[in-house]
Order: C-alpha cells, then sequence, then structure tokens
C-alpha cells in the first residue's frame, strides 16, 4: 500500500502543479481512502478548493491536515490565509494566535496581520451614522458624578443611558472609565466591543481593546488592534510604543524597533518611549544605544526607579559591575517593595570582587526580611502522613521547563527518578513560550501545573491539595521564580537546587542541595538554609545529542595555544580581565576568545578590544564575538578560562565534555565554588587554585606542555563519563536519599497532631 499510496501522491502533484485541478483533487482523495490522515492530501485539497474561490469549504481540509501535523506552519498559514478570504477576520486572527503559538515565524505572522488589518480598515466606512444621544443635563450630571469619584454611581447611571441610548457611546466610555477606576478592567470588555460597533474608529478603544487582550496574552489579536488605529491616528506616539511592546512579547524584535523608530519620529523624548526602545535594545545586545536612551530618561526622569534599574542592566551586561551596582541602589531606595529590583541586585552584587562574603549575604537576608518575612503569618500545620516508608509526593517549582540550560542537570534527574519511590509534581511558571523540550519534560510527571496565571495563594492552596511532601525551588532569584510561594511554606519540607547558584535567603527553606566543595564545612553561616551536601556531586550533567566529536588539540596545528571563555559579559570584571591580560603576557604567543551573545554588537566588541589595549593586549590576540553552537566554538580552543568571584556555569560541563580543561579560583560559596565542585566530582582536585598567583601558575603550567594537553584532550570525556559529573543514575539515587532523609526529620521532629 505503501508503494501505491507514493505513486498516487505523486501524480496528484503533478497534477496539481499543472492546475489540473479536477484530476488532482481525484488523485488526493484516493490518497485519503488509503490513508485518511494525510497531511498534505488534506491540505492539498483545501488549496484547490482556495483556487476555485470556495474558502469556506477549504477549511475542513486544512484543520485535518492540522490534527495530523499540528508544527507545520505552512497548514496555519493556509488555514488563516482562508480564513481571511472568507472575511472572517475576527476567527482568524484567533487561528493566527494559535499558529504564533505552534511556532510560526515572525515574518509570517507579520504578514498575515497586515492583510488582517487592511481588510479590517477597507470594511470600515469613514464616517459613522448619526444616532440620537442623552440629553445634555444626562450627560452633565454623568460627568459630574464622575469629577466627584463616584464610580459606583456613574456604574448605575450609565448603564441606564446605554440601555436607552444603544448607539451612543458617551454612556459607554464613562463605564469603561469608571469600571477601571473600581479595578474591575476585566469587565470592560463588553462595553469596549460595543463602542467599536458603533465607532469603529474610536482609537482609545482600540488601544485599551488591544491592552486587555494583551494582558491575556492573545498577543496577535492585540497588534491587530492597534495597528487598526494606528491607521486612523498614525501620529499617536502611546500607539506606536504599545505596538513595540506587543511585537517584542512576540519575539518579533525587528518588526518592535521599526514601531519604536516610528514613535521616535514623533516624539524622541517620550519617557516611556525611551524606556522601551532601550529595554529592547538590551534584548538586541545593543547597548552603547542602550545606555543612551536609558540615561537620558533617567535625566528626564531622575526618581524613576525601572529607570535606574533597567539603566543598571545595560551597565550589568557591559560589565560595568560598579555602575550596575550604584543604579540598582539607587533603584532600591525609589522603590524597595520591588521584588524584581532586588534580585536584579542580588545576582549583580555576586559578581562583585571587592565585596566581602558576609556583606553579598546579608542582602538576601534583606530580601528575606523585606519580601517573605511578612508571609510567615500565613503558615499553617500539614497534615502530610508522617511515614516514610512511603512514596513521597515530591513537586518541583520551575520557569525552564523549556530549552534553557537548566535542562543539562534537571532533565536526568527527572528521567532517572524512581517512580516507586517518588510521585513527581510539576509546578511550570512560563515566562516564555513552550517548546519540544516541555513535551520531554512532561513525560516525566504524574501531575503537570502551569502556574502563570495562578496567584500566589492560588498556587500554595494548589501545593497543600496535592499534598506534596518535598517541594523543590529550582529558580533561585532567576525569572520566573515563585520564592514568594515558598515562603508562605505550603509543604512540610522545601529546599532549594540547580538554578541561581546560591542562597534564596528565605529562612522558610529548609535546605540547601549541594555537595562538600560547593559549600565547604564552616561555611554555613553563608546560607539561610542547612546545606544538605549529596555524597559526590552536587550537579549531574547530560550533553545534548547533537554535541558531536572531540576533536584534536587546536595547538598542535596553529602553533600556539589558545585560552577561550564563553561567559557572559557580567562575570568579566576589571580584576579578572586583568588577571587575564597577565596570563596572556607570560605566554606571549598566546590568544584569547571571549565569545558570548552580549559581544555581538561590533561597538561592544571594540570596547572591549581598548580595554585589553591598556592592559598591554593587542587586538591581534584577541577573538571577541558571538558564534554558536558552543561546541563549534570550544573546538577553536585548546583551555577553558573560568571567571571569579562568580564561576562560569554551564561552559565549564560543556568545556570538559570537549575535552578542555580549566583551572578555577576557589572562593566564596556557592557561586565562588561551583568549579571546585566540578573538578572535585570529577578526580581533578589539582585544577583548583586558591589564589590569583596559583591560579596563573596552573594555567601556565597546563599551557606549556603542549603534548600532554593533546593527551588530556584525547581522553577528558571518557574521564568525564566514568566520573560522578555523568553518573546519571547514581545522581538520583543520592538525591532520593536526600530527601527521604529530609522528610524522615520532619516527620521526627513534627509529630502527628502537633502543632507546627
Amino acid at each position: 500500500m505503501t508503494v501505491l499510496l507514493q505513486r498516487t501522491m505523486d501524480l496528484a502533484l503533478h497534477c496539481h502543479r499543472a492546475q489540473e485541478w479536477d484530476q488532482a483533487t481525484q488523485l488526493y482523495e484516493a490518497v485519503l481512502r488509503l490513508e485518511p490522515q494525510h497531511p498534505d492530501a488534506n491540505h492539498n485539497l483545501g488549496a484547490i478548493a482556495v483556487e476555485k474561490g470556495d474558502y469556506l469549504g477549504a477549511l475542513g481540509f486544512f484543520q485535518a491536515a492540522l490534527q495530523a501535523q499540528s508544527d507545520n506552519t505552512q497548514y496555519w498559514f493556509s488555514l488563516v490565509d482562508a480564513l481571511i478570504l472568507a472575511k472572517e477576520h475576527s476567527l482568524a486572527s484567533d487561528i493566527l494566535e494559535d499558529a504564533r503559538r505552534a511556532g510560526m515565524a515572525g515574518d509570517m505572522v507579520g504578514q498575515l496581520v497586515q492583510r488582517l488589518v487592511a481588510e479590517e480598515v477597507d470594511l470600515r466606512p469613514l464616517t459613522s451614522p448619526r444616532h440620537s444621544e442623552p440629553p445634555a443635563p444626562l450627560q452633565a450630571q454623568l460627568g459630574l458624578l464622575y469629577e466627584q469619584k463616584k464610580f459606583t454611581e456613574v456604574l448605575a447611571l450609565g448603564e441606564k443611558m446605554a440601555q436607552q441610548f444603544p448607539h451612543s457611546n458617551k454612556a459607554l466610555r464613562a463605564l469603561v472609565a469608571a469600571r477601571i477606576q473600581l479595578g474591575q478592567s476585566k469587565e470592560v470588555e463588553p462595553y469596549l466591543q460595543q463602542i467599536l460597533q458603533n465607532e469603529p474608529q474610536d482609537t482609545d478603544a482600540l488601544s485599551n481593546y488591544a491592552l486587555i487582550r494583551g494582558q491575556r496574552g492573545e498577543l496577535v489579536q492585540a497588534e491587530v488592534l492597534l495597528r487598526q488605529a494606528l491607521h486612523w491616528a498614525p501620529q499617536a506616539i502611546n500607539l506606536w510604543v504599545y505596538l513595540g511592546q506587543m511585537l517584542r512579547q512576540q519575539g518579533r524584535l525587528t518588526a518592535a524597533t521599526h514601531a519604536y523608530t516610528q514613535a521616535l519620529k514623533i516624539n524622541k523624548h517620550d519617557p516611556k518611549l525611551l524606556f522601551n526602545y532601550g529595554s529592547l535594545l538590551i534584548d538586541l545586545n545593543r547597548l552603547a544605544e542602550a545606555e543612551k536612551y536609558l540615561h537620558e530618561l533617567t535625566v528626564l526622569q531622575p526618581n524613576n526607579p525601572e529607570a535606574h534599574n533597567v539603566l543598571g542592566i545595560v551597565y550589568q551586561q557591559q560589565g560595568r559591575i560598579e555602575c550596575a551596582l550604584t543604579e540598582l541602589r539607587k533603584a532600591i531606595d525609589l522603590a524597595p517593595k520591588n521584588i524584581d529590583i532586588f534580585e536584579t541586585y542580588l545576582f549583580t552584587i555576586n559578581c562583585a570582587p571587592q565585596l566581602e562574603a558576609q556583606e553579598r549575604f546579608s542582602a538576601y537576608k534583606e530580601f528575606n526580611r523585606r519580601f517573605a518575612e511578612p508571609l510567615h503569618q500565613y503558615w499553617q500545620p500539614h497534615i502530610n502522613q508522617r511515614n516514610s516508608n512511603r512514596r513521597l509526593r515530591v513537586g518541583y517549582v520551575a520557569s525552564n521547563f523549556r530549552n534553557h540550560s537548566s535542562q543539562f542537570f534537571l532533565e536526568p534527574l527527572l528521567a532517572h527518578h524512581d517512580p516507586q519511590k517518588v510521585e513527581l509534581f510539576a509546578y511550570a511558571e512560563f515566562y516564555k513560550l513552550t517548546d519540544a523540550v516541555t513535551e520531554k519534560y512532561r513525560q516525566h510527571f504524574s501531575a503537570w501545573c502551569e502556574t502563570k496565571h495562578l496567584s500566589d495563594d492560588e498556587l500554595v492552596a494548589r501545593i497543600r491539595a496535592d499534598n506534596i511532601d518535598i517541594l523543590v525551588d529550582i529558580c533561585g532569584h532567576t525569572k520566573g521564580n515563585r520564592l514568594t510561594v515558598f515562603a508562605q511554606k505550603p509543604a512540610p519540607v522545601s529546599l532549594h537546587w540547580l538554578d541561581s547558584g546560591y542562597t534564596t535567603g528565605l529562612t522558610a527553606i529548609d535546605y540547601y542541595l549541594t555537595d562538600t566543595a560547593t559549600v565547604p564545612v564552616g561555611s554555613e553561616n553563608l546560607f539561610s538554609e542547612t546545606p544538605w551536601r549529596l555524597p559526590r556531586t552536587g550537579l549531574v550533567f547530560r550533553p545534548l545529542s547533537s554535541t558531536g566529536k572531540v576533536n584534536t588539540l587546536p595547538a598542535l596545528e596553529k602553533g600556539y595555544i589558545t585560552f577561550g571563555t564563553l561567559s557572559r559579559a557580567i562575570r568579566l570584571n576589571q580584576e579578572l580581565i586583568t588577571t587575564w591580560a597577565e596570563l596572556l603576557q607570560r605566554i606571549p604567543n598566546a590568544k584569547l576568545v571571549i565569545n558570548s551573545g552580549n559581544f555581538r554588537a561590533p561597538d561592544v566588541r571594540q570596547s572591549w578590544l581598548e580595554r585589553f589595549e591598556k592592559l598591554g593586549i593587542s587586538a591581534e590576540r584577541l577573538d571577541i564575538g558571538y558564534q554558536t553552537p558552543a561546541w563549534n566554538v570550544l573546538r577553536r580552543i585548546d583551555i577553558t578560562l573560568d571567571c571569579f568571584p562568580q564561576n562560569s556555569g554551564t561552559t565549564l560541563f560543556e568545556s570538559l565534555y570537549m575535552g578542555l580543561p580549566f583551572i578555577t579560583l576557589s572562593g566564596t560559596p556557592s557561586m565562588g565554588t561551583l568549579g571546585a565542585s566540578i573538578v572535585t566530582a570529577l578526580g581533578r582536585p589539582e585544577w583548583i587554585a586558591h589564589s590569583k598567583e596559583e591560579y596563573l601558575e596552573k594555567l601556565v603550567a597546563l599551557a606549556s606542555n603542549v603534548p600532554a594537553l593533546a593527551t588530556l584532550r584525547a581522553g577528558l570525556r571518557q574521564e568525564m563519563q566514568a566520573s560522578a559529573l555523568m553518573d546519571e543514575v547514581g545522581f538520583a539515587r543520592d538525591v532520593e536519599a536526600a530527601y527521604f532523609a529530609m522528610f524522615q526529620r520532619w516527620a521526627d521532629t513534627h509529630p502527628e497532631n502537633a502543632a507546627n
């Protein structure tokens, strides 16, 4: 049957290309008799129906094709195209939103949006028909009530007026404004729809409706509404700014840039524009431009905490840590209750070499005091069965159940959990789109709960209802965390592991899952949680299948040693690059590769070349830029350079797997001891340095013996595979043993019927 089906399909395609519609239709139908769900046959029958002008008739075929192959963007495109041709514009925009979420490319989305907007605008009358309006005294009474802030009375009178004069927008606009003032924004949508039915050119209603839909995540629908509004009011700067926001959320950064540049032509000093465009430029790694716009914003609005925060992020990503801390401290002073700003500050202080360990930890304790301790009043006793000889219910709270570097470490643990010992629950906080990796994660869990639209109280209630025994925070202070949920102690035992790389600061979290090299005995005073040290390693690593083989040592062919780092600019502080410059001076023919997304822009690369030139290192010895994937960059490098005081992260594991050794300067737990943890678990503690001089001496020694380095490169992957770093099953057993011991400790100290 397979051969017959393929021959029939090939003949159908031949007839289709020749525009022999009837013959092609018969052949596609024959294919469907052999295989009713054949996606291309269904799609192509729909395409023929479109060619014949039967747009509605095409829809069923396109839907059938998508049911068989939901990730095919051409099928999505064809379905939306047919809906537009059939004048089903509202449904077309809804389906286009689904297509965007399914992975349709931004340029395809933009093309269809433009058609939708053009169709909608063409159907709108240039003027609205005249209708009877409420009497002037009634309108005046409504206005007076609003001025007096009697919003409940505005609602009562406005509803009566809207019923009596359904084609007038006077009362409807008042109802929208009053609902917003009363905090009832979710209830204004019917009024906005009625306003637009009466007056399709009402730009305020279009923009307000766009914002509502955008807040619901309906980004395509919001874009269509905003572009309609811009058709009628092309000089409205706020509309261009809103459009830029919606496009940025879709990941269509080039289109967002165009929206903001249009706004700049109208008013290049608009504060909201400066903030949004500056933030977008950070995403594009156009940091010098971002700095210009955001600095201007801090001058225009010196008391705007968000302006100082985002300018701090620009400095952070340029590796200008002192400048970043200055701006972030200003932001915190202006907005002491803004948790996002404080968390940006926490990450940044870990990259500041001049700060003492206790000073860093004090900032985490302050976070706990401001944001977590007030929630302790909501703690409740836990009714979990104290018997630890049963299967434990373990919940993982993460924002990165998707394509993210944490998958190298989290996925192997989840894959090897023993379902007889633990039942897994996922609490997934998605601030970005899900992807194919998300589906891989799903298969490891008994229950999957997406939490983005759950309040803290709702998520706490869900976790308690799921009767979770062990609740694991994966995020720390990284984006998308739910630490304020952990602060309410929804499970009897909680712990932090993996992301963020240091304490959370929360006294509500019981344990920090780690190892002895990461948190040496005697450093417990730098953690709010109790460190729980696993016996061999705190992390296990699983590389991507696309990594490829280890190549021979590049120095054998080039005749010189190439050092390299794939770390972000925030880790490359002045003390570090001064040390690296000294390394290059000690090995005069060596070169240095610096590769990460922060170095895409030519002006950024030039500024870093100048920083090294001031330290006596010429541009010819530096290769600064961005290439991906990481594996191919590592193939050009002989020795990886680890950073300090904050060590590099995933790139250290990737380096070892590609045969590249590194020397690590062990510092303050735990962001400064990750490198020590890795090489200890590898069985190479001799690669740990405890001073900058020892760090340099060990790097020089490595680089000075090229034959030994070549031998090391050839065998390092096998050495890593045989170590605890890649023992996935053993790591899972160690973690499960820790979970059971933690729970038993809780059960012993919280006997049944005793108050917590």
